[in-house]
């Protein structure tokens, strides 16, 4: 069972947001930044931050991050 991108966010601390947000709702999520941009405090274009989730639950995770945008506007 392999991983999908739900997101990639940045800034890297609202991936962290996200995370949160998707593990409290009892979906398993990793997060993937590139070493370098960790380095240098890149956080756009290939050194954004990915949030990755299982494929099996990838669709309850966009859905989860849809209601959640929905209610922030």
């Amino acid at each position: 069972m392999g991983e999908l991108r739900v997101l990639t966010a940045r800034p890297s601390v609202q991936a962290q947001l996200i995370k949160g947000a998707l593990e409290a709702e009892g979906i398993a999520v990793r997060l993937d930044r590139d070493a370098l941009g960790s380095v240098y405090g890149l956080d756009s274009g290939n050194f954004a931050t990915k949030v990755l989730v299982a494929a099996a639950d990838a669709e309850r995770a966009r859905q989860l991050l849809a209601e959640l945008e929905s209610t922030d506007r």
